[in-house]
């Protein structure tokens, strides 16, 4: 029991640490939405059973941590902030529509449409190559 509870606490302290990955760093996102954002984290760790150290990459811009828990990750948040359907379909609009509240609607909507990828790949696959996509292409918003 001691052991898993050490081990819950790093999990949650790299989780909160590494949860920027997906949370904008704007000062329009209020403090609840970023505490949104961590519990979809922190439920999306628990449903994939990713490394935290996975994470820490991907928030840096390495995806050499391209193993299917780590796309499966970004699955679970996408879904989770409306980003994605159930069936792991992109929800363009939903994308354009969250990130236009902090950047210029015709920037996000030329980055959105380089971002579009062959989503009759498994879904997990398709989360990640988009967040990879807006990673890649963030300074452009």
């Amino acid at each position: 029991m001691g052991n898993c509870l050490k081990d819950c606490k790093m999990r949650s302290f790299l989780i909160i640490l590494c949860v920027s990955l997906f949370v904008r760093q704007n000062k329009a996102y209020t403090l609840q939405q970023r505490q949104q954002g961590d519990v979809f984290a922190l439920e999306c760790l628990a449903e994939t059973g990713v490394n935290p150290a996975s994470i820490a990459q991907l928030k840096v811009g390495d995806f050499s941590a391209d193993d299917q828990r780590s796309k499966c990750f970004v699955r679970c948040f996408f879904e989770k902030e409306g980003f994605m359907n159930d069936k792991g379909g992109l929800l363009t609009d939903s994308v354009i529509e969250a990130l236009s509240s902090d950047f210029d609607r015709e920037k996000v909507e030329a980055v959105m449409t380089k971002c579009q990828v062959d989503e009759k790949k498994d879904a997990c696959d398709t989360a990640f190559q988009v967040y990879e996509c807006l990673y890649t292409n963030r300074e452009s918003l």
